[in-house]
């Protein structure tokens, strides 16, 4: 690695050495994830920048990724002399290098984020929760108002707040979305 670093020739060597030698950039391995952690938080003390080379293992990890807040990453089977300096440059300008892959998996995992947040938010009542395990059952409103003994309007107005707060058209909806979150327990 040292050795890349004293290849490294730009174009422009004035500018660019100048802009190398005021900078202080602490290079970490995902891989040895521990000294990671503590060289990272060392650094940002020092207001050091950080430099992450990340294997393809770490690359599909995106919370992994971000947890340390580098300045920037470089995949280590996309290491050359060329991706090396480039991140060197962005970062010594307070850009964050990140490769297009990495982009692209977090971006991925807020996605999935996003789509579920919302479950984790959602209170419903207890005589709510008895009749979503109903309509898990497949129960009929007019079956839900008898076995919770109530009027078939108040089984019909828990059905529609429970879809209202589950954000589903319907309730076979409503129940594969409840069953994947954990919001019904396991059927027989």
């Amino acid at each position: 690695m040292v050795e890349s670093l004293r290849e490294l020739r730009p174009n422009n060597a004035t500018s660019v050495n100048e802009t190398f030698r005021s900078l202080d950039v602490v290079m970490v391995s995902y891989t040895e994830w521990a000294t990671a952690q503590r060289v990272v938080s060392a650094a940002h003390a020092s207001d050091v920048r950080v430099l992450a080379f990340i294997d393809d293992t770490s690359a599909k990890d995106p919370e992994k990724l971000v947890s340390l807040r580098p300045d920037g990453f470089i995949l280590q089977r996309e290491l050359n002399k060329n991706t090396l300096e480039e991140a060197l440059v962005k970062v010594s300008r307070s850009e964050t290098a990140v490769p297009a892959e990495i982009i692209s998996e977090v971006f991925d995992s807020a996605a999935r984020v996003l789509k579920t947040s919302h479950l984790r938010f959602i209170e419903l009542t207890s005589r709510e929760k008895s009749a979503l395990e109903l309509l898990a059952d497949g129960l009929s409103n007019k079956e839900i108002a008898k076995s919770l003994n109530i009027s078939l309007h108040g089984a019909k107005r828990l059905v529609g707040n429970i879809l209202l707060k589950l954000n589903c058209p319907n309730r076979t909806q409503a129940v594969v979305l409840a069953m994947r979150y954990g919001l019904v327990g396991e059927r027989k």
